[in-house]
């Protein structure tokens, strides 16, 4: 019996050890299903919080981007209102809002571009997760030549009512645009790159054609088609017209007018010229003779037979303007800045001389080179010449002389040449260089490959603007 007694009371005792143990496990399974809930709602929350986070950014970056166009788009970049000072009211989005502003640094030019963004906080129910980034944008003053600038890579014909006429063994080695028609015959051939007629083209003659079936043109360009007779005209023209090209001839024309030229601007502001004389040396005759656009000063001989040295000083005393001649076989002359002659031009009478600078001539009359007179940048002539460092351009302003500039008999220019009213070249003349004019007349000469004309000079008719430019300032974003 006391034997029982002792068994009942061991696993007495024992039953109170388990009811401890099992209290602890039980505590220790809570702590443990606390923490894992614990760790479970914060990871939620941390990863909520990151998509918000990334979701503002984007958004904030969408703000930036509208702050950007905005800049781009204003009718005055250099205005302080053309991106608003403050931010904007706030533009929905997916996920949230938007904002922008800028301010504007006058003295540096450049713009500071805010963007705003808002994302909902899905963790929080009515809040939001902000972030802000930051970018910079330079204003600048760009000047660009007008697309008439471009007539400086043809031999260009501007009247659209009558035709640019090539005739007797004419051979033109260089890019063409004619506005009018254009008229070939007594074996006048087109050799050059391109050619865009916006009228018609005749081919009068067996020998007459744009391009050779050895050598066809990369580009051909043709508004109203081709005849052999004059009569009939058809489009496209092809090779059966003696039109030969590496593509189809089309009738996809650019759009090209002839530069504008500023005469009477040009006889106040030429340098040297009627109203800006040599500061030393001079030039024989002058420029002027009665301090009025009106040709007063007669006919101008650039070469004759005496040397002249006329150099215009500014108040350094630098030369910012020259023309020179020294005789001799070849003879040297030397042109710098925009020079102007209120009268006529002519070289005539076995002149050989070599140009070399960069200078625009103005004559208010006509431009006369004749009787195996030669006039190039290079002894020789030819295309080996940089136009970037040696460059004569004559401009024939005459508006009552049917023909602005003309050169004959055997007589040779390598330049460009600008003329008010008509170009006429005949009787074995070589020019090496574009032609800019109402019309061209040309028999029995070559017009010569030259090279490119990068740069135009000052003085040289042209169109330029001034544009503003936006650029993005790069490696300038923060946030």
């Amino acid at each position: 019996m006391p034997h029982c007694r002792r068994i009942k009371s061991r696993l007495q005792d024992e039953s109170g050890f388990a009811l401890v143990l099992a209290l602890a496990l039980m505590v220790a399974l809570g702590t443990a299903v606390t923490s894992v809930t614990y760790y479970s709602t914060s990871n939620f929350h941390s990863s909520t919080k990151q998509r918000s986070t990334q979701s503002a950014l984007a958004l904030a970056e969408a703000g930036l981007n509208l702050a950007y166009s905005t800049l781009a788009q204003a009718p005055d970049p250099t205005s302080s209102t053309a991106v608003a000072s403050a931010p904007v009211a706030d533009i929905p989005m997916n996920g949230g809002y938007t904002t922008y502003y800028g301010t504007y640094d006058t003295v540096a030019k450049v713009w500071t571009l805010t963007g705003i963004g808002k994302a909902f906080d899905t963790a929080r129910p009515g809040s939001y997760v902000v972030r802000t980034v930051r970018g910079r944008s330079s204003i600048a003053s760009v000047t660009r030549g007008d697309q008439s600038n471009g007539a400086w890579k043809y031999i260009y014909s501007d009247d659209p009512n009558s035709c640019a006429t090539l005739s007797n063994n004419t051979v033109i080695a260089v890019p063409v645009l004619v506005r009018g028609n254009l008229c070939l015959s007594n074996s006048a051939r087109l050799t050059g790159t391109a050619i865009q007629v916006d009228g018609s083209v005749t081919l009068n003659n067996q020998q007459t054609s744009i391009g050779t079936p050895a050598s066809p043109m990369t580009e051909i360009h043709i508004g109203k088609g081709c005849s052999l007779t004059g009569l009939d005209y058809h489009s496209p023209c092809t090779a059966a017209d003696r039109v030969y090209g590496v593509s189809p001839a089309d009738s996809n024309l650019i759009s090209m007018t002839k530069p504008a030229i500023d005469l009477a601007g040009w006889y106040q502001n030429a340098m040297p010229g009627p109203k800006h004389p040599c500061t030393i040396g001079s030039f024989p005759g002058g420029f002027d003779n009665n301090g009025v656009l009106d040709r007063s000063r007669g006919t101008v001989d650039l070469t004759p037979k005496t040397a002249y040295d006329c150099r215009v000083l500014d108040a350094t005393g630098a030369v910012v303007a020259r023309i020179s001649w020294t005789p001799g076989a070849p003879g040297s002359l030397i042109v710098l800045g925009t020079i102007f002659f209120d009268g006529n031009i002519s070289m005539s009478q076995l002149v050989q001389a070599v140009y070399s600078g960069r200078g625009t001539i103005y004559a208010s009359g006509t431009i006369t080179m004749n009787n195996q007179v030669s006039l190039c940048p290079v002894s020789g002539c030819g295309d080996n010449w940089d136009p970037n460092v040696d460059l004569l351009a004559f401009v024939a302003g005459t508006s009552t002389d049917s023909v602005g500039f003309s050169i004959g008999n055997n007589s040779t220019f390598a330049g460009a040449v600008y003329a008010v009213t008509d170009y006429s070249a005949g009787n074995s003349s070589q020019m090496w260089g574009p032609i800019i004019a109402r019309q061209i007349y040309i028999s029995n000469s070559t017009l010569n490959n030259f090279p490119p004309i990068m740069k135009l000079m000052t003085g040289m008719p042209s169109s330029y603007s001034t544009v503003t430019t936006v650029t993005a300032v790069q490696g300038s974003w923060s946030g």
